[in-house]
């Protein structure tokens, strides 16, 4: 790979490192909600994977996933903790989106930069010379780690609400996982 494109994350590994795993894990996500939902409407993967796997687009997956799973959890009486899970995706999706969309540099601020080239594309009255007039954002170190908690929690979550509708279902005595405390929800990023 050239140089160039790797010359961001070279200097900032951590920040680099903490991305990867946003990035990479939120299919992880997606395989969680597809699991709670499939207990939640009675353990058939079949109708579930294809209902939500069949479309493309991670948006159109979280809403065949609410669409399927609110019917189940409101009839378990977990349908708060479902739509409160749901929310928590749809976040999580903006975090990873933001970051698989964007394009990386060195500003010198300290901090790593990034923006959306779309922004400058959609802006018809603007002849474009150079990238000087892009809105640059910045991912540091502490931003990243409270997304990537929030991650971990939206896993969490999920699979306690998979747990707590199998013991609602009675298909397990007891839910071996404890409720995972909610985190404040990260800003998407900073200017």
């Amino acid at each position: 790979m050239p140089r160039v494109i790797l010359a961001p994350f070279k200097k900032f590994k951590t920040e680099g490192e903490i991305i990867g795993r946003l990035l990479a894990g939120y299919s992880s996500l997606e395989v969680g909600l597809m699991h709670c939902v499939q207990m939640g409407t009675g353990g058939n993967l079949d109708p579930v994977l294809k209902k939500m796997f069949g479309v493309r687009g991670e948006a159109k997956r979280i809403k065949a996933a609410e669409t399927l799973g609110v019917q189940a959890y409101r009839k378990y009486r977990l349908i708060t903790h479902f739509r409160k899970a749901i929310e928590a995706m749809r976040h999580c999706l903006l975090i990873r989106n933001q970051y698989a969309h964007h394009v990386w540099w060195d500003d010198f601020s300290g901090k790593l930069a990034f923006a959306n080239l779309e922004e400058l594309a959609h802006t018809p009255h603007l002849v474009i010379k150079d990238l000087t007039d892009l809105t640059a954002f910045h991912a540091d170190h502490t931003l990243l780690e409270s997304q990537e908690a929030y991650f971990v929690y939206v896993d969490e979550y999920l699979a306690w609400i998979n747990f707590e509708g199998r013991k609602k279902m009675k298909v397990i005595q007891s839910n071996v996982l404890g409720l995972p405390k909610r985190p404040a929800k990260p800003p998407l990023r900073r200017k």
